[in-house]
């Protein structure tokens, strides 16, 4: 292998960093609030006000008040709802290696993560550390694990919703942050007395102090990212909201090594909608059209070669919701949904290599669309049901359909106890790969046909949720079973694409999997300390026949974590002063180990054990912060947070890089204490 493809391959393996990819060597270098229990009446959203901890548990989903989020440790500065919903017991901890939200065993792509049910597809910063949201922006955000209506979107696994600000507000307000990474400002601009505009703004500076500790492979590094939100509300009539809103996300990144070699990966988020509400004499009609996108490209110049990619993934999204109270005792939700996609799957360029290329596919388009009915019916004060029927229909290069009922029984035995059972059946027609692993965004998306069937999925899950000490205390235990149908894996390594050309059809593998588990969170909501433990248990697994021709589960997902455990507290003790802490203890990350490595005809070939046959060590961490206001009053606050990621130093595996005699050596790219200051004021 020549020296030019040495350099490239060692590149992207560096790009990898963390998680499934490996890099092989064969050199030695390389104000006071009450919650009170309320049985969940579907689609109807009860606010109230509660005291100290800011998650409310609805039954079968979360919710958090976005006010309250800042107490938890910041990181770099910046406050994260993602980060936040991390700790929930059943989402996976992510170390420096992940990126994403993965629920309950499903991978991130399959967990509809939305600003205002309209799509994000990759809500991630740098190597996941953060997500693109500005927390300011939103009022609220919704977590859903398991039990989904009959009119959720179609995903086979959870929903995360963030909702913007929409309520006509009494002046005009100033908020942000000042921080050593970042620093971010969120006006509140009321326009008349039917109508206010939000907007939003981040930017990053990342390079100026942090570049070191974020070196790769000692190569010279920087980076930068900026987000921006806009909301625009106008209430027409007392009966109608019309809200539209807008977000952009990019980020840019670069490497540069002695030998001249530049590696460049940029990639962007982009959201805009309309979304039209009606309040009815019994319910409420709500019309949604919008457009997502993403996109990423990676360009490597050495000096007689030249290697890109890139990959475009967006959709049109038209929704309709309508809901009734068709009785007292019974709420029906209808919808109708269409979706439009324009996929460009990865892209593989190169100048200067002796390697076949496939040709350029451009867009395909792909189109979805379904209805949906979900009722729910109070039978008495201590049974009720849920029962619904999403059927959809797509057509690529071949039709699919799908028609997927949804029970759910609730029952009550006693006050501020719930026991739901659930059973469901869910689709989704579209898929994504990954080109390296790890933290970054060189994943690329494609949609169902006749070769990549749609993904499907049955989930079981049995819920007990419970109050304690007049609200003092939260109980939530839940038990999951869900079988999944033509899950798609990359097995790939950058090895094998640049020695033989990448047409990535023949590095992609269909499989079934199953995720089963248990869940438990315990939280303190009143007091001056409140908080909450979690502690996830569970096996996600996979059956590719490709593989070894064994047709059985025996293979891990590349996100499971067997056992997972978040500690949050957040307290204050005086009136200025506010602490907060997060412990983290997990499984590690599995990977598929390297066992020998040898060349013929100048190629590098490898030979593996078990696809994700082995696992890293055990992942532990301690984040703090402090907090202290100078200024608290109602509509003015001005304070000074000091936050320390990863208190400890603990070098915790991220990587792992293989010597002559092939013995894994594990390996942290960012394994220091993180120190960050920032200043935050509202006015």
């Amino acid at each position: 292998m020549n020296r030019h493809l040495c350099l490239i391959v060692i590149t992207l393996c560096s790009l990898s960093l963390w998680g499934q990819a490996v890099a092989v060597s064969d050199s030695t270098n390389t104000n006071s609030n009450v919650v009170t229990y309320t049985k969940q009446i579907q689609e109807i959203e009860v606010v109230q006000s509660r005291q100290g901890g800011s998650v409310n548990d609805q039954g079968r989903r979360l919710v958090v008040d976005m006010s309250d989020i800042s107490a938890m440790p910041k990181f770099l500065g910046t406050s994260d709802p993602l980060r936040m919903v991390q700790t929930f017991a059943g989402v996976t901890t992510n170390s420096e290696s992940q990126a994403g939200i993965h629920i309950q065993g499903c991978d991130d792509y399959q967990t509809l993560t939305s600003i205002n049910n309209s799509p994000i597809y990759y809500p991630n910063h740098l190597l996941g550390l953060f997500s693109t949201f500005i927390p300011e922006h939103f009022t609220s955000m919704t977590v859903e694990q398991s039990e989904h209506l009959g009119t959720a979107d179609n995903r086979i696994g959870g929903l995360v919703n963030l909702d913007t600000h929409h309520l006509q507000p009494k002046r005009f307000g100033i908020q942000g942050t000042i921080g050593l990474v970042n620093s971010d400002l969120t006006l509140q601009i009321p326009c008349g007395k039917k109508s206010a505009l939000w907007v939003s703004a981040r930017a990053s500076y990342i390079n100026l102090l942090y570049s070191k500790l974020l070196t790769m492979n000692n190569m010279n590094f920087n980076y930068y990212f900026m987000d921006y939100n806009l909301t625009y509300s106008i209430h027409p009539t007392d009966k109608d909201e019309v809200m539209l809103y807008g977000f952009y996300s990019r980020d840019k990144m670069g490497l540069k090594d002695t030998t001249g070699m530049q590696v460049g990966i940029c990639w962007q988020n982009v959201v805009g909608g309309i979304r039209w509400s009606h309040n009815l004499p019994k319910g409420k009609w709500q019309t949604t059209a919008s457009f997502s996108g993403f996109g990423n490209d990676i360009g490597i110049d050495i000096v007689e070669s030249l290697v890109n990619t890139k990959d475009r993934f967006a959709t049109v999204d038209l929704k309709n919701r309508l809901s009734l109270r068709a009785h007292n005792a019974i709420m029906l939700n209808i919808g109708a949904d269409y979706t439009h996609y324009f996929t460009y799957p990865l892209e593989f360029s190169a100048v200067g290599l002796n390697i076949p290329l496939p040709p350029t596919k451009g867009y395909e388009h792909r189109d979805e669309a379904s209805l949906s009915i979900d009722m729910r019916h109070d039978v008495n004060d201590w049974f009720a049901y849920n029962v619904g029927l999403h059927g959809s229909i797509y057509h690529s290069n071949k039709w699919f359909g799908a028609a997927d009922p949804r029970v759910s029984l609730h029952f009550y035995p006693a006050q501020n106890h719930d026991i739901s059972l659930h059973y469901g059946m869910y689709s989704q027609y579209f898929h994504k790969a990954g080109l390296t692993g790890g933290g970054l965004p060189t994943d690329f998306f494609l949609c169902a046909d006749s070769t990549f069937a749609p993904e499907r999925a049955h989930a079981v899950s049995l819920r007990y949720t419970s109050t304690y000490l007049n609200d003092m205390l939260s109980l939530h235990v839940e038990g999951y079973f869900k079988q999944l149908y033509s899950v798609v894996e990359s097995f790939g390594n950058v090895l094998q694409l640049v020695n033989k050309g990448f047409h990535y059809e023949d590095y992609l593998m269909t499989g079934d999997g199953r995720n089963y588990g248990m869940n438990i969170m315990l939280r303190k909501n009143k007091g001056a300390v409140t908080g909450h433990i979690s502690y996830a248990l569970g096996w996600a697994v996979r059956k590719f026949k490709d593989l070894e021709g064994i047709d059985d589960y025996i293979y891990s997902a590349s996100h499971e974590r067997r056992h997972d455990l978040n500690i949050v507290i957040n307290g204050r003790f005086c009136k200025r002063w506010s602490v907060g802490g997060q412990f983290v203890l997990a499984s590690g990350l599995p990977y598929t180990r390297a066992e020998e490595a040898y060349i013929i005809n100048g190629h590098m070939v490898c030979r593996y054990s078990t696809f994700n046959g082995a696992h890293m060590p055990l992942y532990h961490r301690l984040d703090i912060s402090c907090s202290c206001d100078i200024i608290k009053k109602a509509d003015h606050e001005l304070g000074i947070n000091l936050s320390i990621y990863n208190v400890y130093y603990q070098k915790n595996a991220q990587f792992v890089v293989y010597r002559q005699n092939i013995h894994p050596i594990y390996g942290s790219s960012l394994s220091t204490i993180i120190p960050s200051i920032s200043i935050y004021g509202k006015f």
